[in-house]
């Protein structure tokens, strides 16, 4: 079954201030049924831990037309799209009840070795999907870096990692670092704006405990494109790399 789908109803507690899917549950939408479907094709986190690898999400890009509102029915669709060097490919996409597709994404993932946490090469057994859909895709091209955060007007908000934020790998999970970024931003901001395109770079893995800094700037002085870093205080590490494309969202 390489392409997998399956219907979601949005619950009021995955939606935000707006009364829209906040931009993290999104996130956390895709992650779901690409483990699900990764289970399905004898790929999932279960498979990997018979060999002692787990799945890493290492970067997604994703293009949002709207983000649905409470109780909407919406449909999740995905299908892998084999390697590209280190990188496992999984595309993603959200359609409403009207069958209209309202978001996309492209995803890269690595295979790490849990007790090292050393980057493996993606399982032979996953290039014959290279050429299954040679010509499907979500997006235009697979997700890229994120640029280097700006050096001007740059804000810093602290926060540490707490119990919540840590998944079954033991690192905060992915949608988290949404979250947390989204979370810096004023109500009002969030109110009068939607997200039109996401760029993330998960770069290191962040702990339970860790103290962060999350340093926000605009890229080239655009008020509605922000890039932020997302550092561990104690050693400087750089754990996560956004950048968020806005559009202003009629009230």
């Amino acid at each position: 079954m390489i392409v997998f789908e399956r219907k979601y109803s949005v619950n009021v507690f995955d939606t935000d201030l707006t009364g829209r899917m906040s931009l993290g549950s999104l996130f956390n939408y895709f992650q779901d049924l690409a483990g699900r479907h990764a289970s399905v094709l004898g790929f999932g986190r279960e498979h990997l831990m018979t060999n002692g690898f787990i799945w890493v999400l290492s970067r997604m890009t994703v293009e949002i037309e709207r983000l649905p509102l409470s109780w909407e029915e919406v449909t999740v669709r995905t299908w892998p799209r084999g390697t590209d060097t280190i990188f496992a490919i999984r595309d993603l996409e959200m359609y409403d009840s009207d069958n209209k597709r309202i978001a996309a994404a492209s995803s890269s993932w690595v295979i790490i070795d849990y007790n090292t946490r050393k980057v493996q090469r993606p399982d032979k057994a996953l290039s014959f999907l290279n050429a299954t859909f040679p010509e499907t895709k979500a997006l235009a091209s697979n997700a890229a870096k994120v640029p280097l955060l700006p050096a001007d007007n740059r804000v810093v908000s602290e926060m540490v990692a707490s119990l919540g934020d840590i998944d079954v790998n033991h690192h905060v999970n992915n949608a988290r670092y949404i979250f947390w970024v989204t979370g810096t931003y004023e109500p009002e901001f969030i109110t009068a704006h939607a997200p039109g395109l996401v760029e993330v770079n998960y770069l290191a893995e962040g702990y339970r405990g860790d103290k962060i800094n999350i340093i926000t700037a605009p890229e080239n002085g655009n008020g509605n494109t922000f890039i932020h870093t997302v550092v561990r205080n104690n050693d400087n590490c750089e754990l996560c790399r956004i950048r968020i494309q806005w559009r202003e969202q009629k009230l």
